[in-house]
């Protein structure tokens, strides 16, 4: 996806090329001057900032969250800044499911009331209470729409396979089924991409072992087993690791 506009100002060029160089800090100072002193809503300069204190640290995401949100506003068919709010609801999203999955209902609560998309585009609904996802920026849903949104967006084949596979990821937390869903649709675009044939596989397994009336997808899963085997055998032992956890034995 483009990250520049045709013609950027001096002040947007300096800015990234300092975040190339993982000047974080003082990319984002180019952009906060460019957005101050010149043009407050200008798109690319809003992402850049975002993108910069996105990289600064857990504790500017909320700030970066809003400045992709401000983004948006000012052009909602350029895929950056959806793909940048996507990210970061996403990261977050990953690390509570991680931090809270192993606690009996841990995951649930973490999640419970997470604002829609839709309340996070309507800035006059005004919730009493803040989930703890959305107090983290990690809501689920929005994850999924605006990396669904940046993907759509996106020309580029390996830029909209990347985005629908980490939107998959958070379906998949979610639910199994429409994690099964979702990686159909990147295996669509990218037929041999890897982690989504991984991933499906997980998906299959846990479906069949939790549903009797989804048994078949055990055999789903042997196939998308086998996939990886020939295609990518480093990671055959690690995908046999999770299909066993779902009771699914390997016989070399």
């Amino acid at each position: 996806m483009q990250e520049l506009p045709d013609n950027p100002s001096w002040l947007l060029k300096r800015a990234v090329r300092a975040f190339d160089k993982g000047h974080y800090r003082l990319a984002g100072w180019f952009c906060w001057i460019e957005l101050c002193l010149w043009h407050p809503n200008d798109y690319f300069a809003l992402c850049w900032y975002a993108n910069s204190l996105y990289r600064l640290g857990r504790q500017n995401d909320h700030k970066a969250a809003s400045l992709y949100e401000r983004a948006i506003r000012v052009n909602p068919a350029h895929p950056f800044a959806h793909a940048g709010l996507g990210i970061i609801h996403y990261s977050n999203a990953r690390r509570i499911h991680q931090e809270y999955s192993m606690f009996p209902g841990g995951d649930w609560l973490m999640f419970a009331d997470e604002k829609s998309p839709e309340d996070s585009e309507n800035e006059h609904r005004v919730s009493i209470l803040t989930s703890h996802a959305d107090a983290e920026v990690g809501n689920r849903k929005i994850a999924i729409k605006e990396l669904e949104e940046a993907a759509g967006l996106t020309s580029d084949k390996d830029g909209k396979v990347w985005l629908l596979n980490m939107a998959a990821e958070v379906h998949t937390i979610m639910d199994n089924e429409a994690g099964i869903k979702a990686y159909k649709r990147v295996l669509d675009i990218a037929p041999d991409y890897v982690p989504a044939h991984f991933h499906l596989a997980g998906c299959y397994a846990a479906t069949s072992y939790f549903d009797a009336n989804l048994s078949g997808n055990r055999e789903l899963a042997l196939q998308e087993y086998k996939f990886i085997k020939e295609n990518a055998p480093d990671g055959a032992s690690d995908l046999a690791a999770v299909l066993a956890r779902f009771g699914i034995e390997i016989d070399e």
